[in-house]
């Protein structure tokens, strides 16, 4: 099926069905290739999610995760009432070809070279000290020489050594007890968001976002009707009490708790009880996104909701983006044993599930034990790293912001003091080559709180140091 939504100018984005390539990444790919060879212009527009989803005949949440993806990469911008653009600046190592050897007919496929990512880039990971070698070698492996079982396969949960995999680093790593059978194996967060919206929430239904919260669980969930009721959060995260001033009766609450996306406290016991207890006398479910728990710096890292719920309550995601690499695109889901055949038949009737070109090699890699080591050894890393931006950004604590360094995760957050515009500056920085996040950009209603949020995984202690220097000179 092919679209002719992008104008005459550009080739029709054309899906395949039957590819392995998840049909997310189909779109993105074929978008970024029109955009590199100049078909695709700077600044011009591209349709709604909604309907190029139509279309494409595919979820909504599919386009939208194809368009979050080339946003991230800077193909594509997006503005408040001008919809999404071909990005007016697009890095000029983007469109430059490598030149052709001597002698040699041009290569049909474009060869880019890629730009280093500007600090304090969200949503990166070190890449420097990846496994490479011996992701490489499973990954030929199964290539090479896939076990029948796996030509075979057709559960669209996804492959069972993997899902016997996520259970076992589950039980061990946040507490959580269950079974392969109650494991989905999604194409990442998106994915998992929008198949729990369309199993167990319905057009009208009030569920509770922390506010403030993460943007994009809350654009998915809202494309399925769901009504959003954001409840403020405080040093203990999302506050029940407030929830239940504002939609007793919700169907559901979206939590971040073992660090709040995107202040980074952690949610205490009591809390947690607190609302376990709601969501068991209002029927209701409770959505626990535990997206990088197991970078935490001091101590253990803390047991998961889920791991609380005697009652059946919680549905559980996590992603392998933040703790493995965001290229596999992989997650999973974790529901309670009622709502098994609920996802089951929602799955066989919308979308295909993620590829399985990578869920042998994972499955394999996290039963060999290689999965935990690689973990903590990033977690060294990483600490160390964030030790190094810490002290470089101490210059200015108390004077141009306030740092707010959580014990756990891979960002920072700086608070602004009043009057000061976290969007105004936000802009500012990136002038100076800085990529930093606004905090108010991360509340549904009226903005509050001022801040910006900045991430420090994909860059050596160099990068972070001179990227600190350039900011406290630009806040200046």
């Amino acid at each position: 099926m092919s679209s002719p939504l992008l104008g005459t100018s550009a080739s029709e984005i054309g899906i395949d069905r039957d590819d392995r390539e998840p049909i997310q990444s189909q779109i993105a790919r074929q978008v970024r290739t029109l955009v590199l060879s100049g078909r695709l212009k700077p600044q011009t527009k591209l349709p709604s999610t909604r309907a190029l989803s139509e279309e494409l005949s595919v979820a909504r949440a599919t386009v939208v995760e194809a368009y979050e993806q080339l946003l991230s990469e800077g193909y594509l911008e997006t503005r408040s009432g001008s919809g999404t653009r071909v990005a007016a600046e697009l890095p000029e190592s983007l469109l430059t070809s490598a030149p052709d050897r001597p002698g040699k007919t041009a290569s049909p496929h474009l060869k880019v070279k890629r730009e280093p990512a500007r600090p304090f880039r969200s949503g990166l990971v070190d890449w420097e000290n990846f496994p490479h070698d011996d992701w490489g070698r499973l990954l030929g492996r199964f290539w090479r020489n896939p076990p029948v079982t796996l030509l075979e396969h057709n559960d669209p949960f996804g492959w069972m050594p993997l899902r016997e995999a996520i259970a076992s680093h589950l039980f061990e790593w946040r507490g959580i007890s269950c079974a392969a059978e109650q494991v989905i194996v999604t194409a990442g967060g998106l994915d998992a968001f929008d198949l729990i919206g369309r199993a167990v929430l319905k057009d009208g239904d009030k569920v509770w976002f922390e506010e403030p919260g993460y943007p994009t669980a809350r654009r998915i969930f809202s494309l399925g009707g769901v009504s959003v009721v954001p409840v403020p959060v405080d040093e203990e995260g999302l506050v029940v009490a407030k929830g239940l001033d504002k939609a007793g009766g919700a169907r559901a609450a979206f939590v971040t708790p073992a660090r709040q996306y995107p202040t980074g406290v952690t949610m205490p016991l009591a809390r947690r009880l607190e609302l376990l207890d709601w969501a068991a006398e209002a029927d209701a479910i409770v959505i626990e996104d535990d997206y990088d728990s197991e970078y935490r710096y001091v101590g253990r890292p803390l047991p998961a909701l889920m791991s609380l719920d005697k009652r059946a309550r919680v549905i559980y995601t996590g992603t392998f983006s933040k703790v493995f690499s965001p290229i596999i695109r992989l997650g999973y889901v974790v529901v309670p044993k009622a709502l098994v055949e609920r996802f089951r038949i929602e799955r066989l009737s919308h979308g295909a599930p993620p590829s399985l070109m990578a869920q042998p090699a994972l499955a394999e890699f996290m039963g060999s034990g290689a999965f935990a080591i690689h973990i903590r050894r990033m977690r060294r890393i990483y600490a160390a790293r964030r030790r190094v931006l810490i002290e470089a950004l101490k210059p200015g604590d108390g004077r141009l912001y306030r740092i707010d360094a959580s014990p756990a995760g891979l960002m920072l957050l700086l608070h602004l003091p009043d009057g000061t515009s976290d969007d105004a500056m936000v802009e500012k920085l990136s002038a100076q080559g800085i990529e930093a996040q606004s905090l108010s950009s991360h509340y549904a209603g009226r903005k509050h709180a001022q801040g910006l949020l900045l991430s420090f995984a994909g860059f050596s202690d160099d990068d972070l140091k001179r990227a600190a220097r350039r900011l406290i000179e630009a806040m200046t």
